[in-house]
């Protein structure tokens, strides 16, 4: 019986030693500098992030260990006015300018960042283009969501390219813990992660109607909870046009780690003396025109039409555990009191 088993656990190992051991292909990355940011006419200050990393996604949480520290930033505009981005001590990748400098419709601007290990990365100058105002904003709701959208009208005799952001404030419940007021219920931010673009090429100097542009989720247990939403409209260059489609392509790309890696996306920002030498991300020069729009969802109509140009996020299946506050950290205990 003991011969038996010895010879069971040497045919064993037999075969372990005859597997070929695979190692999966690993993507590995250099380091690179990240910037995300953008310029417009509201009022400052402006943001910009800069960081290293191998791979860009904009609006991403940076930590501490990657922020650039000590970098001299400056924007410049064809008047020869320039602006300082200074860095933030509470969020280290976060620079910022003073409340004093306001960008304008049909000026210039260029980046000038100088690095610590004494590079220089530049921007060519961008003009700030004018948009079309938001001429309607208005809202369907679906089982999960109320769908926000927006008619406007493009210019005449012009190229053009748009953008659009958007946010939300609505109401979240959760199966709360904790002595805190919120614990149970809070307001809180929904951005769309989505970059929703388009070129007036087909319809130039047209109406552009029912633009998709934000999704606000319904929580299960709030139905009739009213909802806060803001939505961008932003005159953006070609040159952004081009990067953010890419961006999102990639973004919303699905395979196998056998797929071959996606091509990078060459941004604006390059080393001043090697154009081969460039930054990821983008810094944007844009104008903006901002609309509002608060929904009570018992007054909007129920649609199962499809949508189109925007992709909704992931839907909520139950109620989340935790404080609310710390689930959604965002607005506060109670909704806004305006919202113009």
């Amino acid at each position: 019986m003991k011969r038996n088993i010895v010879l069971i656990l040497c045919a064993i190992l037999i075969q372990l030693s005859c597997v070929e051991q695979i190692e999966l292909p690993y993507r590995n990355e250099t380091p690179v500098l990240v910037v995300d940011g953008e310029i417009t006419n509201e009022v400052p200050p402006y943001n910009l992030r800069l960081s290293y990393s191998g791979r860009f996604v904009s609006g991403s949480i940076i930590t501490s260990r990657l922020a650039v520290n000590g970098a001299r930033v400056i924007m410049s505009d064809d008047q020869g006015n320039s602006v300082r981005f200074r860095q933030n001590i509470y969020e280290p990748a976060l620079y910022q300018t003073d409340n004093q400098y306001q960008c304008q419709i049909g000026r210039s601007y260029s980046l000038r960042i100088e690095m610590p290990d004494g590079k220089v990365y530049i921007t060519k100058p961008q003009l700030m283009k004018g948009v079309p105002p938001i001429n309607t904003i208005y809202a369907d709701k679906t089982e999960h969501f109320v769908r926000t959208y927006i008619d406007t009208k493009d210019a005449e005799n012009s190229k053009d390219y748009y953008r659009w952001k958007s946010y939300s404030i609505s109401l979240k419940i959760t199966q709360g813990a904790g002595i805190n007021t919120c614990t149970a219920s809070c307001w809180a931010y929904n951005r769309d992660e989505g970059v929703n673009v388009f070129a007036d090429t087909y319809i130039n100097g047209k109406e552009i109607k029912k633009r998709l542009v934000h999704f606000s989720p319904i929580d299960i247990k709030a139905p009739l909870a009213r909802h806060y939403i803001e939505v961008k409209q932003m005159a953006i260059s070609e040159e952004a046009y081009i990067f953010w489609q890419q961006y999102e392509e990639q973004r919303t790309r699905t395979g196998s780690i056998f797929d071959p890696l996606p091509a990078t996306i060459i941004g604006n920002v390059v080393n001043e003396k090697d154009d081969r030498d460039f930054a990821l991300g983008f810094f944007g020069v844009s104008g903006v025109n901002i609309k509002r729009l608060l929904v009570d969802p018992s007054f909007i109509s129920f649609s199962d039409e499809p949508g189109f140009g925007l992709l909704p996020p992931a839907v909520a299946t139950e109620t989340p555990s935790g404080n609310c506050q710390t689930r959604f950290p965002g607005y506060g205990c109670t909704p806004p009191i305006e919202w113009k």
